[in-house]
């Protein structure tokens, strides 16, 4: 229990280690065999789930942060389309909201009026 209450000092920031994610998975592991051999599982379920959220949660940004292994690979060719439509959209934003901004109903009723 010493390395779970040295775990419990580091501090939570940035990508978790694999060490603190093994650590977590042994530690919850742990905690359904003891709650089995107690007989308690079911009654437990509420802390159980809450913790297994917590370790999804810390198995995710694992899987992200640290070993990027969830992230597709982006072509560049692709990239820079989605960046040429984004611009063109904002392109087209902008002249639609300038059109809009520009025309009132009693406004322009044409040449000589």
């Amino acid at each position: 229990m010493d390395n779970a209450k040295e775990h419990e000092k580091q501090p939570r920031t940035g990508p978790p280690s694999e060490e603190r994610v093994r650590l977590e998975l042994v530690l919850f592991a742990d905690l359904i065999r003891r709650l089995e051999n107690e007989n308690r599982l079911t009654d437990a379920l509420p802390f159980v789930l809450s913790r297994l959220g917590d370790l999804r949660q810390l198995l995710f940004d694992y899987e992200v942060r640290a070993t990027e292994r969830l992230l597709p690979i982006e072509d560049p060719h692709e990239r820079e389309a989605r960046r040429l439509l984004r611009e063109v959209e904002e392109q087209d934003r902008q002249m639609m909201d300038g059109w809009r901004d520009s025309w009132t109903p009693d406004g322009d009723e044409g040449p000589g009026q």
